[in-house]
């Protein structure tokens, strides 16, 4: 049988049980969220699988909205870091890659299914949705904002609708067309978009 984590140990070092917890909520939180969906998830089954105490999620997220903004968060930190390869192109397509991987994997798809069709009569769930983007677009922005500083493309480009207009298409086909997210078509999206910087930016 396996140790739970919640079992004290006087030789592990201070906040390293505390981490583990942590990580072994968020994993289960994305097992739950691809095998149930968001509405077969609660916090006693996360608990379960986490092979932690529920106390220790009721304490630290108290609800469901808050663990799965978490999990959220820390997928795409982990799976969807700010790419520099040192092109805008090279940084939009790299991005767009790893958000295509993320969304059709078991647990990305769930979490973006269920954010989607959820959120519009949960304020709290679209609240942390609303967070969630907040903090991703912000980070992803740089992109863009590294390009103009490089001289790449002009001052006049926008980094905020060039982010979405990446992403956009590929929400488009997960939730709406179920066509697959091809190299092709990510490809042909990045082109789009950078075609659509190097326009926009252009002094007028």
């Amino acid at each position: 049988m396996k140790q739970r984590m919640e079992a004290s140990t006087t030789s592990r070092r201070p906040g390293g049980r505390s981490a583990r917890v942590r990580a072994a909520v968020i994993a289960a939180t994305l097992e739950e969220l691809a095998a149930h969906g968001y509405s077969g998830l609660s916090l006693d089954s996360v608990a379960t699988r986490a092979e932690v105490h529920r106390t220790s999620i009721y304490r630290r997220w108290r609800t469901k909205e808050m663990l799965v903004l978490d999990a959220m968060l820390e997928q795409a930190a982990e799976t969807v870091a700010v790419p520099d390869t040192g092109s805008l192109r090279g940084d939009l397509l790299e991005l767009a890659q790893r958000s295509a991987a993320i969304q059709t994997s078991p647990a990305g798809e769930a979490v973006v299914r269920a954010v989607a069709g959820e959120a519009p009569g949960n304020p709290e769930l679209a609240a942390a949705n609303a967070r969630f983007w907040a903090e991703r677009l912000e980070l992803d922005r740089t992109i863009v904002e590294r390009a103009r500083g490089r001289g790449e493309i002009g001052p006049r480009a926008d980094p905020g609708p060039a982010i979405e207009a990446l992403l956009g298409p590929l929400y488009f086909r997960l939730l709406v067309t179920g066509e697959p997210l091809d190299p092709g078509f990510i490809e042909g999206i990045v082109d789009l978009v950078l075609a659509g910087c190097l326009w926009s930016g252009r002094s007028r």
